[in-house]
C-alpha cells in the first residue's frame, strides 16, 4: 500500500474523524495533524496548535515519510483514541472543559 493510501486509512478511522479538542466530526477525516500530539485535528483547533509552536503538517500536502505514518497508527501511540485517554483523559474530573466544536 502507498504512504498516501496508508495515510487516508489511519485518518479514516472512526476515532480519527472526531477532533480530540473540541470533538467537531468530520464524517471524511481532517486534514491537519497536530504532530505533539500525533492527532488529526480540525482547522481551528489545528490553528490554535499553532500558535502555542507545535507543528502540524498537512495530509494532502506536506511530504510524508514511512515513520512519521507508522507513528500515527494506534498500536504505535498514535490516532486520536490515544491522545484523548493520555492527554485529556483527566480534564473532565479536574473541572476542565473542552473548547466549542469547530467554528462555533
Amino acid at each position: 500500500m502507498s504512504l498516501e493510501k496508508e495515510l487516508n486509512a489511519i485518518r479514516r478511522e472512526p476515532a480519527n474523524k472526531v477532533c480530540p479538542n473540541c470533538q467537531k466530526e468530520d464524517k471524511m477525516g481532517f486534514d491537519a495533524v497536530c504532530w505533539a500530539f500525533k492527532s488529526f485535528v480540525c482547522s481551528t483547533c489545528k490553528s490554535s496548535h499553532q500558535a502555542f509552536s507545535h507543528r502540524c503538517k498537512s495530509v494532502r500536502m506536506s511530504n510524508w515519510s514511512q515513520a512519521e505514518v507508522n507513528a500515527l497508527k494506534t498500536e504505535n501511540g498514535g490516532g486520536n483514541a490515544n491522545c484523548t485517554g493520555t492527554w485529556l483523559g483527566n480534564l473532565e474530573s479536574r473541572g476542565g472543559g473542552r473548547p466549542p466544536g469547530g467554528d462555533e
